[in-house]
């Protein structure tokens, strides 16, 4: 086998790959194996026709099409490793002859990254603070979520618990897709839906039917609705009064399922707001950190891992999408846009995902990051943290059974261990 390597523009590579005589025999053989056991051959059992027999029945461009199969990755994954290129991309294939076997393979390069002066960096701290409201706020939301309801024969108002049948047209009547439900529960004044809609629901009476418009806001997350003024028929099929617990000691240990009184209650809540604020600055400190070393990083993307990381964007985009029940198709429709046009939207955004892995990649070396197994300990015990305390160690033994789980636990710690260097925190 020849191999011929040219380093194009781009961090990308050209490899030129010509086999010889004997391995191209080879491979026909192989071929001709393959194609023995996947094609019947009358009189004779899977496996055991010989290459001419094969030939009669496949032809010789039959053969040689396996063939090719066979002999591109194997002989491309050779070449790469004599030649010893770092390699991050899938190749791009161009057959220049099938017989000889000629063909190129035109790939990219891990690209030479460089973060200037990053040491420089600061990340100012914010002061977390907290106020008696904020407490308040968790205290009010744990009494809803513990009321009680009584059926009323009074017009709703705010804060009633309703279920309602809604059904959504355009302003020529006609239905639209993703607008209808029957026995949806809300309670009126927690905007749970479009901005607008609970307020026309204030002065109905049960089994009232009304139409009001609502005008859906311009960012919602279903492009086809942004801006768009839909009709809404709605019936009210159920209303109740709540009714708001007390906030005694008898509540304190409903909540918890403790023995605790109010002032242990609140002193809880002021603890975990504590600690979500805290884990909210170091995620904005860690955003900006992040910012600051793009700004400092220079590197040459290769084209072929920007189209690959646009293709993840889209794919991403379109599972989400299903999640809420719209198909791209009708994504594409509602937004007047083309895949094209979404590609080129995503260009950007890809490029940036991509500078940031390779500039971290670059410090993660540069900094000497090295995880331990005790820094994994960590990582996954704040991953299980959430979990029921009864299955928490069960949880980890499974995230330890799965590599790729277990891939993305160490990247975690890597980041937190270079975060934490760059940011001059204080680890335990």
């Amino acid at each position: 086998m020849k191999v011929t390597k040219e380093l194009l523009g781009k961090s990308q590579a050209k490899l030129t790959i010509a086999l010889d005589e004997q391995e191209i025999q080879d491979y026909k053989q192989k071929a001709a194996k393959r194609l023995s056991e996947q094609v019947k051959i009358p009189g004779f059992r899977p496996g055991t026709a010989g290459y001419e027999v094969v030939k009669l029945h496949v032809g010789e461009a039959g053969i040689i099409r396996q063939m090719i199969d066979l002999a591109l990755p194997e002989t491309y994954s050779k070449a790469v490793t004599d030649e010893k290129l770092p390699v991050v991309s899938r190749p791009d294939v161009h057959i220049v002859s099938e017989e000889p076997l000629v063909y190129e393979a035109t790939v990219a390069l891990l690209p030479d990254v460089k973060v200037t002066d990053y040491k420089s960096i600061k990340v100012e701290s914010d002061a977390v603070k907290l106020e008696d409201k904020d407490v308040d706020n968790v205290l009010d939301n744990l009494r809803k979520y513990y009321a009680t309801y009584t059926p009323i024969d009074r017009p709703v108002q705010k804060g009633d618990k309703v279920e309602i049948d809604f059904n959504g047209t355009d302003t020529e009547g006609k239905p639209l897709e993703g607008t209808a439900s029957k026995n949806h529960p809300l309670v009126v004044g927690d905007n749970s839906l479009i901005p607008g809609f609970e307020d026309n629901l204030i002065g109905m009476k049960l089994g009232e039917t009304k139409t009001f418009a609502v005008t859906f806001p311009k960012d919602y997350h279903a492009a086809q609705f942004q801006g768009k003024v839909v009709n809404f028929e709605t019936t009210i099929q159920k209303a109740d009064e709540s009714h708001l617990p007390e906030v005694t000691d008898e509540f304190a240990e409903k909540v918890t399922g403790e023995k605790k009184t109010v002032e242990e209650l609140k002193a809880d809540i002021q603890k975990n707001l504590e600690l979500q604020r805290n884990n909210e600055e170091k995620m904005r400190q860690e955003d900006k950190l992040l910012e600051k070393i793009l700004e400092k990083t220079e590197v040459e993307i290769p084209e072929q891992l920007i189209t690959e990381e646009v293709d993840y964007i889209l794919e991403d985009m379109k599972a989400d999408l299903a999640e809420k029940g719209i198909t791209f198709e009708q994504f594409l429709k509602g937004t007047k846009k083309t895949q094209e046009d979404l590609e080129k939207e995503n260009r950007k955004e890809a490029e940036k995902r991509i500078k940031i892995r390779l500039a971290l990649q670059f410090l993660f070396t540069e900094e000497k990051i090295e995880v331990e197994d005790k820094d994994m300990d960590v990582e996954l015990a704040e991953i299980v943290a959430s979990y029921p305390e009864g299955d928490r160690v069960k949880a980890i033994e499974q995230y330890k059974k799965d590599h790729q789980m277990m891939l993305r636990v160490k990247n975690r710690a890597m980041l937190r261990k270079l975060f934490d260097k760059l940011l001059d925190r204080k680890t335990a």
